[in-house]
């Protein structure tokens, strides 16, 4: 063989040079793109009315009413815990394409705290008739009922976040108070 091994391979070396670094490119700009520059990633508020209702993706949500309940009401809980139980009217406006929505999350306005709805812990899950989420099949106007474990520490005021799946980053924000 003559030439140097450079020589030979040549056409493979710039392949690579150019190649690379184009792939890594555009890779990086898929990636980039998803994250940052998807418009479900800008989020956005939506506080009730005067009356304590939002419309949002084709329905009317609320008003939210909360309450407190404590072993004492019949619940088995952690030492040091509460239960705060929120009741959301929903109608759909649009039958054909009711609302679909995420469990939603209890979130406290002075520390910002998060919690998940515990239907399940709390043994609720198995009625039928009770909706712990968006109800996606067409109905009438139904409730929506979420009970939050909280340490007995959590005094609100609470926001209640509903995140609708098609709202384009808007999600409804309920203040509520037990």
């Amino acid at each position: 063989m003559t030439g140097s091994w450079w020589r030979r391979n040549t056409a493979a070396v710039v392949a690579l040079a150019v190649l690379v670094p184009a792939t890594a490119l555009a890779v990086g700009w898929r990636e980039w793109h998803e994250v940052y520059d998807d418009p479900s990633q800008y989020t956005r508020d939506v506080l009730p009315d005067e009356d304590g209702t939002i419309e949002i993706d084709g329905a009317v949500l609320g008003p939210a009413k909360a309450d407190t309940f404590t072993e004492a009401d019949g619940f088995e809980l952690p030492d040091g815990a509460k239960v705060v139980a929120v009741k959301i009217p929903v109608d759909n406006a649009d039958l054909d394409d009711p609302i679909r929505c995420w469990w939603p999350t209890l979130v406290e306005q002075s520390t910002g705290r998060e919690w998940a709805q515990m239907s399940n812990e709390l043994g609720l899950s198995s009625d039928p008739d009770v909706q712990t989420e968006c109800d996606p099949s067409p109905t009438g106007p139904y409730d929506i009922i979420v009970p939050f474990i909280v340490p007995d520490d959590a005094e609100g005021p609470f926001w209640l976040d509903i995140d609708p799946d098609e709202s384009d980053g808007a999600f409804a924000r309920f203040p509520v108070t037990p």
